[in-house]
């Protein structure tokens, strides 16, 4: 009889094997790397007014001529990303935040405040003032909120993450 033997020695994938698993033990450096690559995702997502489908055009948008959700840029602004152990969180804390997230329906008592600045005149030209005035009252609503999704990880933001996970854990770089 005719035979072919293999040895396999797996000592140095094995010390690999370990070390990999080291490096997930404490993946903060790559969760912040993906992170990165999230919050840029995100803000081009608000830049492109949607991305892969655009969001259906805000009602002050269409009367201003603005850009849905970037009134202010508030909403915009307010992402951020935490790396807590082994959790990444990217989000916001903006209150009105998920109402644009998932949509649905504002119903009953709101108070609104309209804040009114003072336009003051010096020598016949107008002058902004310094001085605010608030007035608070309160209405009742029914105002339906189309589902704007903001914080949206795109199929290419995956492909990059993985790529960002993989380097690091094989690596220990990226």
């Amino acid at each position: 009889m005719v035979g072919i033997k293999y040895t396999i020695d797996d000592r140095a994938a094995g010390a690999s094997l370990k070390q990999a698993e080291r490096r997930l033990d404490h993946p903060e450096q790559a969760l912040k790397k993906c992170g990165l690559v999230l919050l840029r995702s995100i803000a081009q997502n608000f830049k492109a007014g949607g991305r892969p489908v655009r969001w259906h055009p805000s009602k002050r948008a269409r009367i201003s001529g603005g850009q849905t959700l970037v009134a202010t840029a508030r909403l915009m602004r307010s992402i951020t990303r935490e790396v807590l152990g082994k959790v990444l969180r990217v989000g916001t804390s903006v209150k009105y935040a998920a109402i644009h997230q998932f949509g649905g329906r504002i119903r009953g008592n709101v108070t609104v405040k309209a804040h009114y600045r003072f336009i003051m005149r010096a020598f016949g030209k107008p002058i902004t003032g310094r001085k605010v005035m608030v007035r608070q009252h309160t209405r009742n609503v029914d105002i339906h909120i189309r589902q704007r999704k903001f914080l949206l990880v795109q199929d290419s933001d995956r492909r990059v993450m993985g790529r960002i996970v993989a380097e690091y854990t094989t690596t220990g770089e990226r």
